[in-house]
């Protein structure tokens, strides 16, 4: 399918980017969930990274029966940051959602979403709660981020949010909107850019949540973060064209939130407070140690899942806002 323009008279109000990689397993069902939504104006972009599995059969099929759906596919696999940026250079909605080929979203996800971001110009991001299934889909537990301590007309206030707290960043994937994106990191190639990207959206506008669970993230042990422990392979994994090289993602990671603060237009006071913040940033969540590991990876690659290893297994679990469902 060639690459259609970003403009037109008939686009939709929302754009859905999935992004994946031999996704056989969970590709049917994240695009089942997307054409089964209450709220029907969207396109689903689906951005295939050059699978060798059945995807592109899979998805192909989906497209013959339902125009909304439209499927690219790359020569080669980029890597999952230029991947999602490809999807996200195709749309042509209102809004924007990052889909993970193993998530699903619950049928009135859309409609909350969209009704939420209508009423509330100043919002740049909206999602919802978050439920955990399982491989077969079974409810794990739900996940309130907390993005609604964002929705604060300080800039350096929700800086600090996403910035100082330890949160998962699930919101990453939430719908925003796309005129806000423009001229940001999006998906950048290191480790933790979900989080430099959440940072720089804060300081363009309000967060608010949706407080139902009606998006269903997957637990497996395919998922980047379960699969990829050393260094090395986490960077290869995000860009293709990085592998081999250094990788030092915390350092990356802070340099791209004092670009952010440098490069946003924010009056004087803000922006003295959002560099307060990060002054404060080395003494929080750890960063000092990661940091330090980042350094010892050049030499030890798998330094840094390690220390993971040993930090949840020492001081238990990242905090936040996690309930586990009881068993059926």
């Amino acid at each position: 399918m060639s690459r259609a323009a970003n403009t037109g008279r008939d686009a939709p109000r929302v754009s859905v980017g999935l992004p994946v990689f031999n996704g056989e397993n969970f590709v049917a069902d994240a695009v089942d969930s997307v054409l089964r939504q209450s709220f029907a104006d969207f396109e689903l972009i689906v951005q295939d990274n050059a699978s060798t599995d059945r995807t592109a059969a899979i998805v192909r099929g989906f497209a013959a029966r339902d125009s909304r759906v439209r499927y690219f596919r790359n020569p080669r696999n980029l890597g999952a940051a230029p991947n999602y940026n490809l999807a996200y250079r195709a749309a042509r909605g209102e809004y924007f959602k990052w889909l993970a080929h193993d998530d699903r979203l619950a049928p009135g996800y859309l409609a909350a979403t969209v009704r939420m971001l209508d009423e509330r110009p100043d919002a740049v991001l909206c999602n919802a709660v978050v439920r955990y299934i399982g491989a077969r889909g079974e409810p794990i537990g739900v996940y309130d981020s907390g993005l609604r301590q964002a929705d604060v007309g300080s800039a350096a206030q929700r800086f600090a949010r996403m910035v100082l707290s330890s949160h998962s960043c699930v919101d990453f994937f939430g719908v925003i909107r796309r005129s806000a994106m423009l001229g940001t990191l999006l998906h950048g190639s290191f480790h933790g850019a979900d989080r430099a990207f959440l940072a720089q959206m804060a300081l363009r506008g309000r967060f608010v949540q949706v407080p139902d669970a009606l998006v269903e993230m997957r637990e497996h042990g395919g998922r980047y973060t379960r699969s990829r422990v050393r260094s090395t392979e986490r960077l290869a994994w995000h860009d293709a064209s990085l592998s081999g090289r250094v990788n030092f993602s915390t350092w990356r990671l802070y340099a791209e939130y004092l670009k952010a603060v440098a490069g946003e237009k924010l009056p004087a006071s803000e922006r003295l407070k959002c560099y307060a913040v990060l002054a404060r940033w080395w003494g929080v969540n750890w960063n000092a140690v990661r940091a330090a590991v980042d350094v010892v990876a050049v030499i030890a690659p798998g330094a840094p899942g390690l220390a993971e290893r040993v930090k949840a297994r020492v001081f238990g679990a990242a905090p936040g806002h996690f309930i586990r469902e009881p068993r059926q």
